[in-house]
Parts: structure tokens; C-alpha cells; sequence
């Protein structure tokens, strides 16, 4: 089975980080990868290096929190929305980041937030947008988690 390989809209998808910023990590080394056809290609080692990393690490969480902290303050919301955070601590990271990564990128998502933290080596994920859109893919998860 060939292993998937990341691309900067899936670690933009990860980290919440801009796509410029990713581009700066490129460049200043801090993220590796290989460029294939004119993309980047990232493996998920290289991805866990690069979301552990001291100097990308606090960046990240501060994304996080801040797609939580946005959910709780907006008292004035014209729309239903839902947050949800799920630890799942007998999860493999690498299927789970997998999971919401590529699917949320192939989906058809209005305006979804989505944040994937495995640094304490249980996938945390951090899903907030239409209540739908948000519960469904936690349904599409478990479904295909049980297969």
C-alpha cells in the first residue's frame, strides 16, 4: 500500500497555520519535504517532526485555542454551529490525521475549522463549523474506524 503524502493545503488544514507561513518554515528549514512536479509532498514523519517542533509548537496551539476560544465569545452568531474537540487516545495518529485531512479537503465544506494535535500521542481533533457538516464527518469517522 503506497503511504499518503501531505501537501501544504493539508498541513494548512492541520496546523491552521497560513500557507505563507508554511512556505516560510520551507524555506528556513525548519520543515522538510520534496518537491515533486513543482509541490510539495510531505511524509507523515515529516509532518510529526514539524508539528513537534519547539519553534512551530506553540504557534499551533495557540490555533487551537483559538478556534475554540472564537466558538465561546461570538455570542452573536446568525448561523447554528457546533465545536467539538475529540481526544481519542486508542486511535493510530497517522489514520486519524489521515481521516479528517483528506476528507475535509476532498469535502464540500462551507467554512469548517479543523485543527489535528498528536504531540501527546493522542490524537486530539478540533472540528468547528455548520452542525451538519461537523457531525457528519465525526459520523464518516466512526464508520470507517470500525472497518
Amino acid at each position: 500500500m503506497e503511504e499518503k503524502l501531505y501537501l501544504i493545503s493539508h498541513l494548512v488544514l492541520i496546523t491552521g497555520l497560513s500557507d505563507r507561513t508554511i512556505r516560510n518554515y520551507i524555506a528556513s528549514g525548519i520543515l522538510n519535504g520534496e518537491k515533486i512536479n513543482g509541490i510539495w509532498h510531505f511524509t507523515p514523519e515529516e509532518v510529526d517532526a514539524f508539528i513537534n517542533n519547539p519553534a512551530v509548537r506553540p504557534s499551533i496551539i495557540a490555533k487551537n485555542n483559538s478556534i475554540v476560544y472564537d466558538f465561546i465569545i461570538n455570542n452573536g452568531k446568525k448561523e447554528e454551529e457546533a465545536c467539538v474537540i475529540l481526544d481519542l487516545p486508542k486511535a493510530d495518529i497517522k489514520e486519524t490525521a489521515e481521516f479528517f485531512c483528506y476528507r475535509i479537503s476532498s469535502g464540500n465544506f462551507e467554512n469548517i475549522n479543523f485543527s489535528f494535535d498528536g504531540y501527546a500521542k493522542t490524537p486530539r481533533v478540533i472540528l468547528k463549523g455548520k452542525p451538519v457538516d461537523v457531525f457528519g464527518l465525526i459520523d464518516e469517522y466512526y464508520k470507517s474506524s470500525r472497518n
